[in-house]
């Protein structure tokens, strides 16, 4: 009788190896140690960015406020990683990728507008921000398409044609609040998904094409013209020192009077006097480095490499493709937040609003990060087999063994 663990690694290999681009001898065998990691380093960093948080709004309100966030937060953690087995969200992803994007439609007829944008929608005391749903969204419908449409052969743009409609659809919607930061998210973390699948080369190379293409049309005929000063303050950062390059220039000194050790905490003086502009949402990272300086960033770096390390690893043991492409998804909702945001506050990237996971005030934002982290532990438990033996939630015999 043959070993249930090669029996495993067998049906992994069978089930992922003609779509994907990771071949089928690396993926390893399952190890929960992986899921513990991703929580060391989650509750690592939660505790970090709240303490950090707490000297950005200087003990005000919005401290005490993002606590009651991360109950929630740290609720949809536990269910997601704990009650709901990943088959679900393939039952069920085109189904909540529509729900998003109806409520992105109400964002635009009639969300509530705040500092020019209109990307808040209010259900009775309740206001939550539906793009920061539509990152997870659009990891699902991504995943599930190339469950549902598996080929042998490369892919070709007519193959993905339809995926690139449902995600432009997003794209469209929250483009349009105007939110052309977390837009332009939503499509990364798509082709994060789509870096593991195999692509025809001359598809790749139409693609890329087309891509410069439209940057020109958009710098012409889309892009407002805040968005476009953007662009050339990360040229030229002296363009406009008192106006649209006030931020990154504050940002620039905070950072670099942080040195190696940091002001320490509270110690501040960009934040504390108040120079750094949104320092408890965009430039938070600012924040931190100047008061911890270039030590306390590096390990703040290590905690993010650490948790898209283990993500990527849960991926590779993914029981289908769906589990493999969702969890790649969810790995790049962290890592793709993570890197523009710093990047951003380096001077890497333009000035565009995408908060930094675990550290920026958002409460929707941090309801999603920690949904995100609990979806890859419910992969990992599902690749054990656990949910079978244990989930409220496991519907049918049937149904939670694994897919042929």
């Amino acid at each position: 009788m043959s070993d249930p663990k090669d029996l495993h690694s067998h049906q992994t290999v069978a089930l992922n190896e003609p779509v994907l681009l990771v071949p089928g001898q690396e993926i390893k065998e399952p190890r929960l140690i992986w899921s513990k990691i991703i929580m060391f380093a989650m509750f690592a960093l939660i505790t970090i960015g709240m303490i950090n948080l707490y000297s950005a709004a200087m003990g005000t309100s919005l401290f005490w406020s993002q606590l009651k966030n991360l109950v929630i937060a740290l609720g949809s953690f536990i269910v997601c990683g704990w009650l709901i087995p990943p088959r679900h969200y393939n039952t069920y992803a085109y189904w909540f990728f529509g729900f998003v994007c109806f409520l992105l439609v109400l964002v635009d007829v009639m969300g509530g507008i705040a500092m020019g944008a209109q990307r808040w929608l209010k259900i009775g005391p309740i206001i939550f921000q539906p793009s920061e749903l539509a990152k997870i969204a659009v990891a699902m419908v991504v995943a599930k398409f190339f469950h549902t449409s598996r080929l042998a052969r490369p892919y070709t743009l007519r193959d993905l044609a339809p995926l690139a409609t449902i995600v432009g659809m997003a794209f469209v919607l929250i483009f349009a609040q105007p939110d052309f930061g977390t837009a332009g998210v939503c499509a990364l973390i798509a082709a994060c998904q789509l870096g593991f699948i195999r692509i025809n080369a001359r598809s790749v190379g139409i693609v890329a094409a087309c891509g410069l293409c439209l940057l020109v049309v958009a710098w012409f005929f889309v892009l407002h013209d805040y968005q476009k000063l953007r662009v050339l303050n990360l040229i030229n950062p002296d363009m406009d020192r008192s106006g649209t390059g006030y931020n990154a220039l504050q940002s620039f000194i905070a950072i670099g009077s942080g040195k190696f050790l940091g002001k320490g905490f509270l110690e501040g003086t960009q934040t504390q006097l108040q120079f750094l502009p949104a320092r408890h949402t965009d430039f938070i990272f600012a924040v931190f480095a100047e008061e911890h300086g270039f030590l306390g960033a590096t390990i703040l770096f290590a905690l993010f490499v650490t948790l898209v390390y283990m993500g990527l690893a849960i991926a590779k043991q993914g029981k289908d493709i769906f589990s493999t492409l969702l969890a790649i998804g969810m790995t790049g909702i962290i890592f793709v937040s993570f890197m523009i945001n710093t990047s951003m506050v380096l001077g890497l990237f333009p000035v565009v609003g995408v908060p930094l996971p675990f550290f920026s005030y958002g409460g929707t934002a941090l309801i999603m990060f920690c949904t995100s982290l609990g979806i890859l532990v419910g992969i990992e438990r599902d690749s054990l087999d656990l949910f079978r033996k244990s989930s409220p939630l496991n519907m049918g015999g049937a149904s939670g063994k694994r897919q042929a």
